[in-house]
């Protein structure tokens, strides 16, 4: 894995400057010190590595250090002085930008009501005489309204105590039952309810604040919980979880499509082990550990998404869920980008479609050698995109969708590889340069790219995984690391729940109290419980 530091050109002075008095007075640097120096050279190995392999452009080389913009845009990517001409030579008209926004795909969830209190008149009711004048009487008129937003901490202490009654004679105790409201929020000999429960896991794994960053706000909010309370708490809520999970990932192997990605990740107790390599029969020593993310479109239209974190490629996971597909299932649509790692073997035949956001960002990488030549792709790829907004906004079905694409987009995409075929072959752009590569890649997987012109359903790009797979990113940006490979278990688990659950527009937290205060009835009929099938009844 490339590691590459930010750090401060003033913090490199001062570096500098230590260890030059270090050397020359033989004092040691400190800890965090030591630590700068080790990151600074960390990343200068790996920088001399990739340049030494000629494995990294400069716009890619800027993009990992921090001193270019990560956005791929094109106002971003394009110099001022070349946003008027196009690798053809002719300018570049302006078109205006359209004010109306397409309509989102992800469902809203149902937002809470307010608590409504009432705040009587003191000392006058409707029916009396008007106080000011006497003459009239009051009655009830629309009354005034404030909404309020109040804030407290998220866990609070509820100390019930129970009346007790005993018998002088027999001696024999009688205890007041608890409160339904109370019961419904755990059991008798539980101390953290549901609801904290819950709370504590979308914390986690939602919102990526780490066990004991949860810890440290308590203390200060005044309601102490240590970081390895929450963590038990979480692994309760996994457990309840599990039995819908499980329902999920067999349902998920008859989808029609699937978006499919992985981003690496860290488990401290995880030892490399033998295993066989993805597309071999022979085990070897591995140790790349990755979260694998897959967003799986069943017939009825509804979306299950699933993460796994261990040793193995999404490509792993997809072979998992295919095993187990209905041989009379037609063949699904497989969006991924172009690594080998993300095919599956399983004998079962598919349609593999390819990112075009991938294809488009071959080019983006070589924008500071080739800035006319990559301004005039990045503008036909606009065209496309532009398409795909057009048939979201007019609701198209795949049909018309398929139809429209292939009238609009299809012979751009055409125009995109006869220029890319003509600059090689002409000689002026060499096949092992930047562009060359990059007009390489997409020859190469022209009919992956332009799968969406050609069948029925097939995405444009996978950028809806990108997106779902900051879940994951977000979490290993504030924890840094899984512990053990339990702990990942748990993790996949609430993650994948919690990104169905919303893609569903399901209210998550309600979800997650109901899933546990009915426990056994969803052991029992987990299929009941799936996201799309909760009503707030239950």
């Amino acid at each position: 894995m490339t590691v590459y530091v930010e750090i401060d050109i003033a913090e490199l002075d001062v570096l500098t400057n230590k260890i030059s008095e270090s050397m020359e007075y033989g004092l040691a640097l400190n800890k965090e010190q030591g630590q700068q120096a080790l990151d600074a050279i960390s990343t200068l190995i790996n920088l001399h590595q990739q340049l030494q392999n000629q494995d990294i452009t400069l716009h890619k080389l800027r993009k990992q250090l921090g001193i270019e913009k990560s956005s791929e845009k094109r106002s971003d990517v394009l110099g001022k002085n070349n946003q008027g001409n196009t690798g053809t030579g002719q300018p570049r008209s302006r078109k205006k930008k359209s004010n109306q926004s397409t309509p989102s795909k992800k469902k809203s969830v149902k937002q809470q009501p307010p608590v409504t209190i009432h705040h009587p008149i003191a000392g006058l009711q409707a029916g009396e005489r008007c106080p000011e004048c006497t003459l009239g009487k009051l009655y009830h008129y629309e009354p005034a309204r404030l909404l309020r937003i109040t804030g407290h901490s998220p866990y609070t202490r509820e100390q019930h105590l129970f009346e007790r009654l005993r018998c002088n004679a027999c001696g024999v105790f009688f205890t007041a039952d608890l409160p339904e409201s109370v019961n419904a929020d755990g059991s008798g000999d539980q101390m953290y309810g549901y609801s904290a429960r819950s709370l504590m896991a979308l914390n986690k794994y939602f919102a990526g604040s780490p066990f004991y960053r949860q810890q440290s706000l308590q203390d200060l909010l005044g309601v102490s919980i240590s970081a390895s309370t929450i963590a038990d708490q979480c692994n309760y809520l996994a457990s309840d979880l599990q039995a819908v999970f499980d329902i999920m990932k067999a349902a998920a192997g008859n989808a029609i499509h699937y978006h499919l990605d992985d981003t690496t990740h860290r488990i401290l107790d995880q030892q490399p082990t033998m295993k066989k390599r993805h597309g071999s029969d022979k085990p070897t020593l591995r140790s790349g550990i990755y979260t694998s993310g897959v967003i799986a479109t069943l017939p009825s239209g509804q979306e299950i998404t699933l993460f796994q974190t261990n040793i193995g490629h999404a490509g792993e996971l997809m072979d998992e869920l295919l095993e187990k597909r209905s041989p009379d299932q037609p063949p699904p649509i497989l969006m991924s980008d172009a690594l080998s790692n993300n095919n599956p073997h399983v004998p079962c035949e598919m349609i593999r479609s390819l990112c075009n956001s991938h294809g488009r960002r071959q080019f983006v990488d070589v924008i500071q050698h080739f800035p006319q030549e990559v301004d005039y792709v990045l503008e036909q790829y606009g065209h496309i995109w532009t398409h795909e907004k057009q048939t979201k906004k007019d609701s198209l079905s795949p049909k018309e969708r398929l139809e429209y694409h292939q009238q609009h987009s299809l012979p751009i995409m055409a125009k995109i590889r006869e220029w890319g075929s003509q600059l090689i072959q002409s000689g002026k752009v060499e096949k092992n340069s930047g562009l060359g590569k990059a007009i390489g890649y997409f020859e190469r997987h022209y009919n992956g790219l332009t799968r969406f012109c050609t069948h029925e359903g097939a995405k444009l790009d996978n950028n809806q995984m990108e997106a779902t797979l900051k879940l994951v990113v977000r979490g290993r940006k504030n924890s840094l690391f899984f512990k053990t490979q339990t702990g990942a278990n748990v993790a996949d688990v609430i993650t994948s729940m919690i990104a169905t659950a919303a893609s569903a527009g399901v209210h998550v937290f309600d979800y997650f109290n109901a899933i546990q205060r009915n426990q056994e009835a969803v052991k029992a009929n987990p299929e009941n419980w799936l996201p799309w099938n909760f009503t707030s009844a239950q």
